[in-house]
């Protein structure tokens, strides 16, 4: 099966809409390299559908593209098997060159699903990275203001009269516009203060793997100040990015002052910038040195601007805890998601809460 055949394909699913990113692409070309063209469409629900009501869509496609269709009865079988891209370079190697392999959910995939990040090791975090990028895919989505090229929608008069050009004056082709879905931005601020030096550096690793799949993705670092991590996670190795970022995080595992850091996010990325309509995330456990009052009215402008603020506090993962702490306290009124985020679980549980 040649490759540029399965980009074509992927290219027809991000035509109907359907969130299909490039580093979903390449998992996309690798599975069906390891599986064969037996299981083209099975390596495709995995890789290129993020969401379940995306399937339909998906099989249009793919009945109109290869021009057949997976069995009904074989279909709602594998409906119960959930597969992890992540598994597929081990059954690879456990089968050699025998066939294709049948694989099935690791129970190593669950277990590291469900363990704390702070009990991971490096290893175990760059395999929860791999994983991790489902959850860019079920992002939830926005229809823009302008309009694109589309195979069906509202007639574009001025393309079809430029694209008659080419036929003597006769509109044989027309041509149509439409407001294509796209995945809302997605803005992490972590904590990199000395309380969350057990989670920072997991959930960091986590957002390189989120942003490479979702470009859209901005990411900065908050202690006693704000540093934006965005380009510095842009490296496409783990390790190198995360080299990059202690270089230009110069307050690790200080103190906090989270209504200063949020002041200095809004007054540069807010009105106009990464702020607005965006799905905002707070990673921190709201033991915070500065002034509530001040925590507050940042938190009140951030509600205001952005689409939905999600705080997440590894603290909550005790049943007893309460927010009492001052900064958490006045930050809470203003939280749209308030959530633990101690496990890649709990991180999908909240992104299925977002749709």
């Amino acid at each position: 099966m040649a490759a540029d055949e399965l980009v074509a394909f992927a290219r027809e699913l991000r035509a109907e809409g359907l969130p299909v990113g490039t580093g979903a692409v390449e998992d996309y070309c690798r599975a069906v390299a390891l599986l064969g063209p037996r299981s083209l469409y099975w390596a495709g629900r995995v890789t290129l559908v993020g969401r379940h009501e995306e399937i339909p869509v998906y099989d249009r496609v793919f009945a109109r593209t290869w021009g057949w269709a997976p069995d009904p009865e074989q279909q709602q079988r594998r409906e119960q098997v959930r597969v992890s891209v992540s598994e597929l370079d081990a059954a690879a190697a456990a089968e050699g060159e025998a066939g294709p392999p049948e694989v099935t959910l690791a129970s190593r995939v669950e277990l590291l699903r469900h363990k704390r990040f702070e009990d991971c090791t490096d290893e175990e975090l760059a395999e929860l990275g791999r994983i991790a990028v489902r959850i860019a895919r079920a992002l939830p989505r926005r229809l823009p203001r302008r309009r694109g090229p589309a195979r069906a929608g509202s007639f574009d008069l001025p393309r079809t009269l430029r694209r008659s050009l080419r036929t003597g004056g006769e509109p044989f082709e027309r041509r149509y516009t439409a407001r294509r879905p796209v995945t809302r931005r997605l803005v992490l601020l972590v904590d990199v203060s000395g309380s969350m030096a057990a989670y920072s550096r997991a959930l960091l690793v986590l957002a390189h793997a989120v942003r490479r799949e979702h470009r859209r993705t901005e990411v900065f670092c908050f202690g006693t100040r704000l540093t934006r991590a965005t380009r510095a996670l842009g490296a496409r190795d783990t390790d190198e990015a995360l080299r990059r970022l202690a270089a230009e995080v110069t307050d690790w595992e200080g103190g906090t002052r989270i209504g200063e850091s949020l002041k200095e996010f809004l007054d540069r990325e807010g009105h106009r910038g990464a702020a607005r309509g965006a799905i905002v995330v707070v990673y921190s456990d709201g033991l915070d040195v500065g002034d509530p009052r001040l925590l507050r009215d940042q938190m009140a402008r951030l509600a205001r601007l952005a689409h939905r603020v999600v705080w997440l506090n590894p603290l909550k993962q005790d049943p007893a805890y309460e927010p009492l702490a001052r900064g958490m306290a006045a930050a809470l009124p203003y939280v749209d998601v308030f959530a633990e985020g101690h496990t890649l679980a709990s991180l999908e549980e909240v992104a299925r809460a977002l749709v």
